[in-house]
């Protein structure tokens, strides 16, 4: 787990860190006296558990645990705090775990404990591959479809980042050749992924709304999406869905963002 620490007390990061040392799933990216200064930082990296004085000069750690969990969600916040009147706020701020200063060794320990725990959630089973050709990884290893419009379909489905699917817009992008008013083609299609999914004890990625189809984002971790999410573009190759024209569109504005990044634009 990436980890940043935020107190003005020095010699509480010192115990922290230490402790941290012979965690191997704490990741200790951050360090700062400052919630500013640890905004800036979540702004432009990722950052999976945060460990939060409350009492800091200007901003506080609770109007940075909210700001952190805009920049991402999923973020594992613990506060450090000298008062129990903070209860309310811990409550209201949806809070994984508070530790009461003065703490102990043994209180530190049980926290990380905790951490350990609520870490699980960050994992997730499916892993999806864009840069390059399109692969589906369930618990680390590709998946291998019997059938390639079902993994298309897959891959349209992640493209469109947690947006409906219709049924008239899959047939206009993977059957231009096919008349789009007959579905039954993307129906089929659409019944083969399903029994693809199922088959992998993955079929709930995949669910159903008013307006079609749709990726349930938060089940699954894609390269694309930590992209978009932390601006970090080591993972980027230049290529996009290679197997799939229409990703091309996509490929586009990722060359964009990519530039403005470089300042070429």
């Amino acid at each position: 787990m990436k980890t940043i620490l935020v107190d003005d007390e020095l010699w509480s990061m010192l115990q922290f860190r230490i402790m941290c040392e012979d965690r191997p799933e704490i990741e200790l990216v951050g360090e700062f006296e400052s919630s500013e200064e640890a905004l800036r930082y979540a702004g432009e990296h990722p950052v999976d558990f945060a460990l939060l004085d409350i009492e800091m000069p200007g901003m506080n750690g609770l109007e940075l645990a909210r700001r952190l969990r805009e920049l991402h969600p999923g973020v594992i916040i613990v506060f450090l705090t000298g008062h129990k009147r903070y209860l309310e706020d811990f409550i209201g701020m949806k809070a994984d775990y508070y530790v009461l200063k003065p703490y102990t060794v043994e209180d530190v320990r049980d926290l990380l404990d905790r951490v350990k725990l609520l870490s699980g959630r960050l994992q997730k089973r499916v892993r999806f591959q864009t840069f390059g050709p399109f692969i589906m990884y369930v618990d680390g290893v590709p998946y291998p479809f019997q059938r390639e419009k079902p993994k298309e379909l897959l891959a349209l489905l992640v493209d469109k980042r947690g947006a409906p699917l219709t049924a008239r817009e899959a047939m206009e992008i993977i059957w231009p050749e096919k008349d789009r008013s007959d579905t039954s083609l993307y129906r089929m299609t659409m019944g083969r992924l399903r029994e693809e999914l199922k088959k992998a004890g993955v079929a709930d990625i995949v669910k159903s709304s008013a307006g079609g189809k749709y990726l349930d984002t938060s089940l699954v971790e894609c390269d694309l999406y930590r992209l978009l999410r932390d601006r970090n573009w080591k993972e980027y190759s230049g290529e996009y869905m290679s197997s799939y024209s229409w990703g091309e569109n996509t490929l586009a504005d990722l060359e964009l963002l990519y530039q403005e990044r470089s300042g070429m634009r």
